[in-house]
């Protein structure tokens, strides 16, 4: 069916109650893994790809972000469920002008090395160039505790998002989807977070927008169906996704008795370690839609 816009994807979720899910994906046996699970669940979903450094000057492999563009919304465009498209936290304004001219559905600029006025100029201006396309933009006013570094173990501080200064954010900028800290962090490990529900419940009230809680992969399942109940309608997801596709990667390389590498790779038979790789991410997306409360809202 024809991509739908990411307001009609966050009606529908804020009319049902249920939240959906951005699962981060890298490549096309990952962005086929997300797919693949929202039409076995027949979830809406949203495809996409993270603007962390992309293309960043220490990757060795410079990929073009046209191409990248281009297959999620061809992707997204072939499924039978609802779906809209995202280039994610993006701290490139030009790559973040570039999604807007390839009619991703939504776009998301942030950067944290620039102050809060900068930041809030560029996404204001973001934001007048993304709605000439009817294209949603998300923003968030502070970078999520974690994002990008290898934090094992919960800080003593918890980060939450000031209130009134999200409110003055948001009507000066004129996005579409706010993100908040009300707790989450993204951890590297098994550690979980607890949320704060009476802080997101004064955030709800006040912005009348959606809301996105990032970092979904370190918050209790109990924490993320309540945070759903009180306003939560979009979720991103990377390291339980990731985790999932490199364990299974790991455990199959580790089991190889008969060295085929046509076998191995490619053959898109059962001992394809990239298959095995991908049917597990899939598995742990199909997982979480149900978590989540979007599955059969086709």
């Amino acid at each position: 069916m024809p991509l739908i816009s990411f307001q009609e994807l966050m009606n529908d979720a804020e009319r049902h109650s249920y939240a959906v899910g951005y699962f981060e994906a890298w490549n096309l046996d990952s962005f086929l893994a997300v797919c693949n699970a929202a039409e076995n669940m027949k979830s809406p979903v949203i495809i996409g790809f993270s603007g962390i450094g992309f293309p960043g000057p220490d990757h060795f492999l410079k990929d073009i972000f046209d191409i990248y563009a281009k297959l999620i919304n061809e992707l997204a465009s072939s499924l039978t469920v609802p779906a809209c498209t995202i280039f994610n936290e993006s701290p490139s304004k030009d790559l973040v002008q570039k999604a807007i001219k390839q009619n991703l559905s939504i776009v998301m600029f942030q950067d944290p090395d620039l102050g809060c006025n900068e930041q809030e100029s560029i996404i204001k201006e973001l934001s007048s160039a993304a709605h000439k396309n009817n294209i949603a933009i998300e923003g968030a006013i502070e970078t999520q505790a974690g994002l990008g570094k290898d934090i094992i173990d919960i800080p003593e501080k918890e980060l939450l998002t000031d209130i009134k200064t999200a409110k003055s954010f948001v009507e000066k900028t004129g996005i579409d989807a706010f993100a908040v800290n009300i707790g989450q962090i993204s951890l590297i490990g098994e550690n979980k977070v607890r949320l704060n529900f009476g802080h997101l419940e004064k955030l709800k009230k006040e912005i009348g927008i959606p809301l996105v809680l990032h970092g979904g992969s370190s918050v209790y399942d109990e924490d993320i169906k309540k945070a759903i109940k009180l306003g939560i309608r979009k979720i991103n997801i990377g390291k339980a996704v990731k985790e999932a596709y490199l364990k299974t990667l790991i455990k199959s390389c580790s089991e190889i008795k008969d060295y085929n590498p046509y076998k191995l790779i490619g053959s898109g038979l059962e001992h394809d370690i990239l298959i095995k790789a991908r049917i597990s991410m899939q598995k742990t997306v199909e997982e979480l839609m149900i978590l989540f409360g979007s599955v059969g809202k086709k």
